[in-house]
């Protein structure tokens, strides 16, 4: 099914600070402000502004990845302020040196062992029980400590050393330990308490009262257990902190290293132990949010301070830290090769949850870009083994008072308000480009998370606009969460193996380009597709989209015939069986005739376009000659479209063997095939060919 061009239908976490309350903006519109994507322990509905257009069902949810623990990345912030002062090294500590590779990561240490309470040994020490201990046995036994314990420090010590002395990771499990205690300690219940710095009770006052720290805190506990602990000063990015903020003097603070199996690890005591809660800053505009307009003036929010025990601060990544944390001696950074404060300032704004979605940026590593007349692009890398399964989103923002007036008023109208970033899909890279319709100070923040879980903050840049993008224009349509790029909706509604694995196709005008995907084997029957073509002002009425399923091969085909020069989006909805009220959007495409939006140059283009025709048209010698005249253009090998054309090549190749396997009619051959298909990435599209090859390989046996 297909339509001819037609109308179509046209939310900010802010980093918490931690001090201060600004005065509550005025919203540019009268309606209820739409509530912020923030950290809130409870859900919050959502009011969204009124839309000019109403728009289709899109297959993700809303509030299932708005309602999330964000809360868990807003980082508060904790000063170096301290009545007590401890000499931040003792005598005879090893000197700070990198960690190597292999030992860098906490994941890597071997914290427990074999939790099977029937493994001890024989030989048990008499002080030691040899039953393996468990992290949850650990946390349990961190949670009872009672508050006649808390009158020594040695007597807390020797609580907390109990089920773990003598055994061979101790130390480590002394700091976890040591953490989960303290993260449990309402620090605000004990201000009652005498001040002093003789009892963990006295120290939890001084806590209370913010007289002391948790490094300092952390640091007593840690000596006293023995474990050699060493306090570093320096400068971090957290609290009022924003992307480009160069002044450091708001800035300083304490951390930990302790030194485990022979290496220094870093520890970061308040932040495993504290977070900020529902916190905004104001004096920003949210322009956009997963291409919706929005045009709300953000709301100052104090948020509370509350205990949440943040595993990803106890012995990080020092690559990763490095990210938050800058030591004032360069021999803590525990890097091979240390970077100076300015390079520490001027670097991206990441976030714990980046790295653990092992994120790449590819794009140039600031906090802080510039753009003048041209479209900005962010572009960032994922795991080829998780690319399909995970979903970004953003939200972009203009500051108050950083465009003129006029232009920003004439902008926030409801009829003028802009789409301006795409979102774009390509298998494992992510771009996201970034049109400026006013010079001014934006701001863009990056979410993400697995596919259908709560979206978390992962990064946030500052860009200044110097000169408005020329030529700057709508997106043809708001794609929603999906995007513009296949992803796991499409590949949970059985469009498999796309031809065009990119979200953005450029194409010539005149010329009918063809989309291919391959179909699930058990759905396609009772598939119904829908697809809509739309330009970005509407008024194109000749350029068409078609889809076609054709069942000899189980490929959807859809032609797009555009007539006109300019940015088009398509739109592919599906549903099953009769229910065709139920369309949903499961993938959409960007289309243009334009190449300001290419990162390559013109024979690179003309390689990859013949590249993507094999794809879709071609047999295995056109793809393979396709493929290497890519690689002569420098086309890396990785690349997304090449990865596909092999991978089209496979499913050519299976789909032969299928072939010779049933005419061989040789049982040993058909079960190898069926082995090769069912251990494949290709499984569901060949999952009925297994089936009837199974039912061949059952009448040889019986036979």
């Amino acid at each position: 099914m297909g339509t001819e061009c037609s109308k179509s239908d046209v939310q900010e976490i802010v980093e918490p600070e931690p001090v201060g309350v600004e005065p509550e903006p005025i919203v540019v519109e009268s309606e209820p402000v739409e509530s912020e994507r923030e950290e809130s322990p409870e859900p919050v509905e959502n009011t969204p502004p009124p839309s000019i257009h109403k728009e289709p069902s899109i297959a993700s949810s809303d509030e299932q990845n708005k309602a999330s623990d964000f809360e868990e990345f807003f980082i508060t912030f904790e000063s170096d302020s301290d009545e007590i002062k401890l000499p931040p090294i003792e005598n005879e500590y090893p000197a700070p040196v990198p960690n190597t590779t292999e030992c860098s990561l906490t994941k890597k240490i071997q914290w427990f062992e074999n939790t099977d309470p029937n493994t001890g040994s024989d030989h048990a020490d008499n002080d030691v029980e040899e039953r393996e201990i468990t992290k949850a046995e650990i946390d349990h036994h961190a949670r009872t400590v009672q508050k006649s314990d808390l009158n020594s420090f040695h007597q807390l010590i020797k609580y907390l050393d109990t089920p773990i002395k003598g055994r061979p990771t101790r130390d480590e499990m002394m700091v976890r330990i040591i953490l989960v205690w303290l993260s449990n300690q309402v620090v605000e219940q004990f201000v009652s308490e005498e001040c002093t710095d003789k009892t963990p009770l006295g120290f939890l006052s001084l806590l209370g009262q913010r007289r002391s720290t948790y490094s300092t805190f952390f640091t007593v506990l840690c000596r006293t257990a023995d474990v050699k602990c060493a306090q570093i000063h320096g400068v971090c990015k957290a609290g009022d902190y924003q992307p480009g903020d160069t002044n450091i003097d708001n800035l300083t603070c304490l951390w930990n290293a302790v030194y485990i199996q022979d290496s220094w690890r870093i520890i970061h005591p308040y932040w495993v132990c504290r977070s900020v809660f529902g916190k905004r800053s104001s004096g920003w505009i949210k322009l956009e949010e997963d291409g919706k307009a929005i045009g709300h003036r953000t709301i100052a929010a104090d948020g509370v301070v509350k205990n949440a025990f943040k595993e990803y601060y106890i012995m990080p990544d020092p690559s990763q830290f490095i990210y938050r944390c800058h030591p004032d001696s360069k021999e803590w950074q525990l890097l091979p090769t240390p970077i100076s404060r300015e390079i520490f300032l001027n670097q991206a704004y990441l976030l714990p949850p980046f790295w653990a979605m092992e994120m790449k940026l590819v794009s140039k590593n600031a906090c802080c870009l510039f753009a003048s007349g041209k479209t900005l692009t962010l572009t960032f890398e994922t795991s080829k083994a998780t690319a399909n399964t995970i979903n970004l989103d953003y939200e972009f923002l203009l500051k108050e008072g950083s465009a003129q007036r006029e232009d920003e008023n004439e902008m926030l109208k409801p009829e003028n308000m802009p789409r301006l970033v795409a979102k774009i899909r390509n298998a494992s890279e992510w771009n996201f480009d970034i049109q400026f319709p006013i010079e001014g100070i934006y701001k863009i923040v990056i979410y993400g998370g697995p596919d259908t879980h709560p979206l978390l903050r992962l990064c946030e840049f500052k860009i200044i606009c110097t000169k408005r993008t020329e030529g700057c224009r709508l997106i043809p349509f708001n794609p929603g969460k999906l995007g513009f790029g296949p992803g796991p909706e499409s590949d949970r509604a059985g469009l498999l193996l796309p031809s065009h694995r990119n979200g953005i196709i450029t194409i010539d005008r005149n010329n009918p380009t063809n989309l291919r995907f391959l179909l699930a084997s058990d759905t396609y029957k009772s598939l119904n597709v829908e697809t809509e073509l739309v330009d970005f002002d509407l008024k194109d009425k000749k350029s068409s989209v078609k889809s076609v399923i054709e069942n000899d091969t189980k490929e959807l085909k859809i032609i797009t015939n555009i007539v006109q020069n300019g940015d088009y989006g398509l739109r592919i909805s599906t549903s099953t069986g009769d229910d065709l009220e139920r369309l949903t959007v499961v993938c959409n495409y960007l289309i243009t005739t334009s190449n300001k939006l290419s990162r390559e140059k013109a024979n690179q283009r003309v390689a990859r376009r013949k590249l993507l025709s094999s794809i879709e048209n071609g047999n295995n010698i056109e793809i393979t000659e396709s493929i290497k005249r890519c690689l002569k253009e420098k086309i890396l090998e990785n690349d997304s479209d090449i990865e596909n054309a092999q991978r089209k090549l496979d499913v050519l190749q299976f789909r032969k063997a299928i072939h010779d396997a049933v005419l061989r009619n040789h049982l040993g051959t058909i079960e190898k095939t069926i082995h090769c298909l069912e251990t494949s990435l290709y499984e569901r599209i060949f999952r009925k060919a297994i089936q009837e090859l199974d039912n061949l390989a059952n009448e040889l046996r019986s036979s």
